[in-house]
């Protein structure tokens, strides 16, 4: 594609012309999906990233300001994305060894990471709180004790 073929189809892009989407992404995706294919090696994965750049693409349109050719954006934000999935696995990998699993072991489903988050948050918030409150809300919470028990139990 030579660059004022870009330039038109980008402009036409930028008013909304879905046809104009369709010859760009139609032109452009195999060889984008080839170039993530070199850096990850997952068919799935690699899907998901160049679908992903492209849903980029139309949602953004409008405000899109591409200084090079549209072939060296894609790539670039294929490339950014790709270090970006690089970054959130090394993290999620050492969240795992935190927790007392490793890579390749049983896998932790990510509700069950959201639920340790929550729980800390929760267990912040409960810091927070003043002494005489944190007597009374622990054991109502964590020792499901009545509001009666508790306050036998503190002599309230």
């Amino acid at each position: 594609m030579n660059k004022s073929e870009e330039f038109f189809l980008l402009q036409r892009l930028k008013e909304g012309d879905t046809h104009a989407f369709e010859v760009i992404f139609n032109y452009y995706y195999s060889n984008l999906s080839r170039y993530l294919l070199l850096l990850f090696k997952n068919e799935l994965l690699v899907d998901h990233i160049a679908q992903d750049i492209f849903v980029y693409l139309w949602e953004n349109r409008e405000t899109l300001e591409i200084k090079t050719s549209l072939e060296s954006y894609l790539y670039s934000a294929g490339r950014y994305k790709a270090l970006n999935q690089i970054r959130n696995n090394q993290l999620q990998d050492f969240i795992k060894k935190k927790i007392g699993t490793t890579p390749g072991s049983t896998m932790i489903e990510n509700h069950e990471l959201e639920d340790l988050e929550l729980r800390k948050i929760i267990d912040n918030a409960i810091t927070a709180l003043p002494e005489r409150c944190q007597q009374i809300f622990r054991p109502s919470r964590e020792e499901e004790m009545s509001c009666h028990n508790i306050a036998a139990f503190l002599n309230i």
